[in-house]
């Protein structure tokens, strides 16, 4: 996605933690693909407009077989997948 919209560029980081991209392109590195809600709010970042839906991405939850009905645990795991679906409908 990136060699595509941007042919040529040169990479200075390359990383699949978020957190080291967003650190990275807010200490003036360059840009990263981030999701919304991880740059939402954070003065040090600028948003820029894709002219191409940036590509899809995985979203994982784990959890331990024998804590998954433990009460707590289940109201998180239900609410995580209630607001993932809220931002992203299938």
């Amino acid at each position: 996605w990136l060699d595509r919209h941007l042919p040529g560029a040169r990479y200075v980081l390359r990383t699949n933690s978020q957190t080291a991209q967003a650190a990275a392109a807010r200490a003036g590195l360059g840009v990263a693909l981030l999701p919304s809600y991880l740059a939402r709010g954070d003065a040090g970042l600028a948003e820029i407009a894709a002219t191409d839906h940036p590509p899809d991405r995985e979203v994982w939850l784990l959890t331990r077989r024998e804590r998954a009905a433990v009460p707590r645990v289940r109201a998180v795991v239900d609410m995580l997948a209630l607001i993932f679906a809220a931002e992203w409908p299938a």
